[in-house]
Order: C-alpha cells, then structure tokens, then sequence
C-alpha cells in the first residue's frame, strides 16, 4: 500500500451533539477512520459532566423590578448591586474581579428567548449554536461543545454534571419574565465555587415571589420559533409568605443544513414550577423552589432524544446585622436523557451547604462547607462507546474560607482565600487566590489577582470507551482511571471608572497559565487504541472592554469588545494526535452592542448587533449580524411586540462539525398581558 493509499487517524476530543458517533447531547470523542476512498467520520457524544464542587449560592438579596429600577438616579443605572463575585452584596463597581451583569429588561428587549441567547449579551461570552437544541457555551477561550471551564448555577443549585464537565443547555431553562438578572465572573472562581469555575462563573439568578405577583400570561409565534405560551400566578400565604407557579411551553423548527434541507432537529419542549419565599422575622428568610420538565428533540434521520428530569432546593438565610449573616442551604436534583441506540443516563444529586460571614474590624470573613453525592446509571445501549462501569456514585466535600481585608477603608483592601476539596475521581485539591483593589476615587477601581483553578476528571476522561466491549470489535480508546486534574495559573488586571455619573468602562485583561491538559495519547505503534491523558498545555491571554452609558432616561446604549490569544503544546513524553485543535477552536475577536430606545406613544425599538470573527478548526466564517424589536403598549399592563434575529443572512454556521447546522433568519411576533 502507497503511502497515499494508507490509512489516516484523527480523534478529536470534543464534544458534539450526541446524536452521531456517540451519545447526541456532549461529551465528546469523534474517531475518524479515512481512507482515499472512504471517510467515516463519526462524531461523539455529549455527557454530562465531572466531578466539580457542589453548587453553591451566594447570600442573595432582593433587587428591585424593572419598572422601580428606572425610577432610580442615572449613575445608579449603570452600577448594581452583584452577589456572585465574593459570594455576599457588593456593588459591582467595588468588585475585584471581572464581572458582567445582564439585567432582566436587556434580555427581554434583545428578543431573547433562551438563556443561551440571552449569554451572548455578556462580555467575553463565546456562545456558538450547533445545532436546533446544542450550544458551545464557554469564556476566555476552550469553547467546545462539550465546554468543561465554565461554573454554572441557578439559584444557588450547580447545573454542572459530573458526566463530562459541562452543562446540557438544552434543559437549563426559567420562565424569562421571572428572571432578575444573569451575572458572570469572568476568570476563576474556584476559591469560593470550587473545581471547574476555572474560566468562570455564571450565577443566574431569578426574582422573589413577592416580585411577581398578580398573573402574567404570555405567547406567540413565528417561522423557527413556531409557538411559545407561558403562564404564571404569583399570591400571598399570609403577611410574609409568598408564592408563585408557572407553566411554560416551547415548539421550535429545526435548523438548516450547511448546503441544504431541514436539519430535522426540532424541540418540543414544556416545564413548570414554583416558589416560595417567606420572611417570618426581621432577621429569617426562607426560599423553598422547585421545576420538573419533560421534552423531545430531533435528530437528523434519527429517533429523537427524550429528556425529563425535576428539582427542588431550600434555603434558609439568618441575619444577624448588616454585615453578618448564616445560610443553610440543600437540594436535589434528578435528570434523564435518552439517545435511543446510543446512550441512555440517569442521574440523581443531592447536595447541602453551610456558609457563614462575619465581619470584625477591617476583616471580612465568608467561610463555609459542602457535601455533595451524585449517582448516575448509565445505559451502554449502542455499539458505539460504553462507560465501565454503568453506574458510580461521587462524592464531593469541601470547606473554603476568605478574608477581605480593608487596609485603609474605602482606598485599600487585600483578598485572599482558598477552597479545599475532596472528590471521588482525583482526591484532594486546594485553590487559593490573592486579590488587591485600589480605589482612588468613588468613580475608579483598579484591581489585581492570582488565581489557581482546577478541572477535576469527569466519567468521560477516565471511565469512556469505545467500542462498546459487548459489540466485540477491537479497542480504540481505552479507559484511563488515572487521568487527573487540569490546572490553571492567572494572572489578572482590571480598571473600572465612570468618567460622568451616566457612564461606566471596565477594561479587564489577563494571563492563564494551563497544565496537565487533556490529550489524545496513541499506542506505541502509532494508532489506535488512544487513550485520553494530562500531556499537553497552553496559555492565553486577550482583555475586553465593555461600556454602559444611560445617554438620557430613555436611551441605553451597552457595548463590549473583546481579544484573545491561545498557544497549546505537547509536554514531555506526549504524541498527542492534536495539540490544542479542539481547544483553540475560538474566535480571536468578539463584539457586541445593544441600544434601547423608549419613544413616544408607549413604544420601543431595540437592536443588537454583533460580530464573531472566523474559528480557525474546523473552519467557520466570522459573521456579522444584527437583532430588531419593536414593541408597543397600548395598556399598561399589555404589550405587543415583533422581533426579528439573525436578520443579515438567510442562515449562518456557528460552529462546524461533520453534519454542520446553520442558525436562520427568524421573525416573530410576542403577547404579554398582566393582571
């Protein structure tokens, strides 16, 4: 056989829809065998995730709606009030990190119908749609389709799965009008969330019962988005109890296919829920809330995938002063997926966290502890891959403590912390960090960090292989219980200042430092069977800007650019197959800006453009695109609108894979009425 007729080798690991080679949802290993005359190109699964620190919530409190915060001076518009950052309120203005924050009223009037969509409002967001029900979803780079880097919660409950580091997007949803606000730390976090807030933290977080109150019924309709109807009932118990309960529905078309035709990857998809929020003393608050939903989702000549799964958490939160509180925190959290021939996973989490903050003097002191336990039973049901063995049950325990020390108040303080954990796949881990902020003026902050930041071995690094043994055929990748942790050094500069009341810039830039990487090892001959190891490393470094002006009280203008950098290599000993292909997989610039416009007759009209420049494997066009709303209230209490997204092409890739599908140019129409 000629050298031009021999075979080829490629085996990415990344993740793609679950729906070919391997498990249509994430975790990703595609093999691909070629020849000159034939290509088999399969591409692999998307699982759940990793062993990451339970999900822990921050001390929250209650913002004001959206129609109370435009009642709010102008220079208090472009600055509020966070709590994920340092776990506990603060002023996003005085954080020492890089913090983003996507107010309920900006998703709302950028025609955002998902939490994806509404993530690529934030800054340094890398938010690609793969195909009708799949989104590559990471920050500062390693944006795969099964993108491990990310610390993701709701509410305080970890979205997070120790399948394969990631989060399932697809039934990570929330009735929108129920949401107050979206915050992203960017950079680690794993001194106060734990493993895997390694590139970042995203907190969402949604409103008090007693916020929504009355009844909301919305709906409508368009070419993709086909039908949506939502309903929620907001009441009081007694003087300190209130509740709420909604019921929400969604049918989406499928997406096109690069060159031609129906992707056939519809969703249909419908969840409900409540909550419940009760303060019976000055001192006491209590959350109890809950979701169950149930869906399908197509798959192109192939059976759809079915998921269901609910959740319930309870919080109880003790004020002791202004400054010193205790929160208790607990919740389950049960999911399904199925991919008929392919994969099948259920998954049960429960969880309970403690955390406490004390202030003394000038010290501020947050500390705390977790103890998770999440057992899966995994269903081999295909040829394609399995994970020996089909069931584990890990546990995750940790303890962390931070002390924000004000030097000279108000002008100096010093941060530093460490989060110590054990976890079923790697053991023991430490992440500590050092924070510095300089505040010269009221309107300026100059910040500092070193971080270390950890992504803890998932099911897939060292329980995956393929082909399922049962199936007979020879081994191509081999399991590897000895896989260990990714590591992560960073450096990190920040400069925030609001040169007039009405306008704040944030400039943040930074430095990661990455070892002990994932690599695909090969056999001593060469080939196959790979097996998944910690032998390549890399380092980026890129900064952002982003801008939030109130031009006057009825026009807001938001805006943020950003740049990155990435260079991976082999380390001693490795013959990794790829070296950073999948991982660098990022655009090297990003740009967003959104308008607001109240005009007159009660009416609105929004727009959002925003530019991602091309991904260099598999290649992928930059693109150029721009979203419209109009809306027009003829009652207080109702309004109308028609949103157009994507409207510059017909249809678009996002991210390229074997089988690539094309986000489309989509209209359509939105009914929301109050009582």
């Amino acid at each position: 056989m000629s050298a031009s007729q021999s075979p080829r080798f490629v085996v990415r690991v990344m993740a793609m829809p679950f729906s070919r080679f391997v498990a249509r949802r994430w975790i990703c290993v595609s093999l691909c065998f070629a020849t000159p005359a034939s290509v088999l190109a399969q591409d692999a699964i998307r699982g759940p995730a990793e062993a990451e620190p339970p999900a822990q919530g921050p001390i929250q409190t209650r913002s004001g709606s959206p129609t109370e915060l435009k009642k709010l001076p102008l220079e208090e518009l472009v600055d509020v009030e966070i709590s994920s950052a340092s776990r506990r309120p603060e002023l996003l203005s005085q954080s020492s990190s890089a913090v983003d924050v996507i107010t309920a009223e900006q998703i709302e009037r950028a025609g955002a119908m998902n939490l994806p969509d509404a993530l690529r409002l934030g800054t340094e967001m890398q938010v690609a749609q793969i195909d009708g029900h799949s989104w590559a979803i990471s920050a500062r780079g390693f944006n795969i389709s099964s993108a491990n880097k990310l610390q993701v919660l709701m509410d305080g409950r970890s979205l997070y799965t120790p399948l394969y580091s990631g989060v399932f997007w697809d039934v990570q949803q929330t009735f929108l009008p129920d949401l107050q606000q979206i915050e992203i730390v960017r950079g680690p976090g794993a001194t106060l969330w734990g493993a895997n807030a390694v590139n970042g933290v995203i907190n969402i977080i949604t409103k008090d019962a007693r916020d929504t109150q009355g009844i909301l019924v919305e709906g409508g309709g368009g070419n993709e988005l086909e039908d949506f109807a939502g309903v929620r009932y907001g009441g009081r118990i007694n003087k300190d109890t209130y509740y709420r309960v909604y019921v929400m529905h969604k049918d989406r078309d499928g997406l096109h296919l690069e060159g031609d035709g129906d992707a056939g990857d519809g969703t249909d998809f419908t969840q409900g829920g409540f909550r419940i929020d009760s303060q019976p003393t000055a001192e006491d608050t209590f959350t109890l809330q809950g979701d169950g939903y149930s869906g399908a989702f197509g798959q192109f000549h192939a059976p759809d995938i079915s998921v269901d799964g609910e959740n319930v958490i309870g919080r109880w939160t003790r004020q002791f002063d202004k400054d010193s509180s205790l929160m208790l925190q607990a919740y389950y959290d049960g999911t399904h997926r199925l991919i008929p021939g392919v994969f099948e996973e259920r998954r049960n989490t429960f969880d309970i966290e403690v955390q406490q903050r004390v202030v003394f003097g000038p010290h501020d002191v947050l500390f705390g502890g977790n103890y998770r336990l999440s057992h899966d039973h995994i269903g081999n049901l295909g040829p394609t891959l399995a994970f020996i063995p089909d069931q584990e049950t890990v546990h995750l325990a940790s303890a962390y403590v931070q002390d924000e020390w004000h030097i000279v108040p108000d002008k100096w303080a010093v941060t530093v912390g460490s989060k110590f954990e054990y976890n079923s796949f790697s053991g023991f881990e430490f992440q500590p960090s050092g924070r510095v902020a300089w505040t010269p003026t009221e309107a300026q902050t100059i910040w500092g960090a070193i971080s270390r930041a950890v992504r803890t071995p998932t099911r897939i690094d060292q329980n995956l292989v393929a082909p399922n043994p049962s199936s007979g055929g020879s081994p191509v990748l081999l399991a590897n219980p000895d896989f260990e942790s990714e590591d992560l050094l960073a450096f990190e500069l920040g400069y925030r200042i609001k040169p007039v009341s009405q306008l704040s810039l944030d400039l943040a830039g930074y430095y990661n430092d990455y070892t002990s990487l994932r690599s695909v090892e090969p056999s001593a001959a060469g080939g196959p069977p790979f097996t998944l190891a910690n032998k390549l490393a890399g380092t980026t470094y890129g900064a952002a800007l982003s801008a939030k002006w109130r031009v006057t009280d009825w026009w807001q203008l938001n805006g943020t650019v950003s740049g990155l950098h990435e260079n991976f290599r082999r380390t001693d000993g490795s013959r990794a197959i790829t070296v950073g292909s999948s991982e660098g997989n990022d655009p090297d610039w990003m740009f967003v800006a959104q308008s607001m416009l109240d005009l007159p007759w009660h009416t609105k009209f929004d727009t959002v453009f925003r530019y991602v420049s091309a991904l260099p494997l598999p290649a992928t066009p930059g693109y150029f695109t721009m979203d419209v709303r109009f809306a027009w209230s003829p009652m207080h209490n109702l309004e109308l609108a028609i949103v157009g997204r994507d409207l510059l092409d017909d249809h678009h890739p996002e991210f390229r894979s074997t089988l690539t599908h094309e986000v489309e140019r989509s209209v359509f129409a939105t009914i929301k009425w109050s009582y």
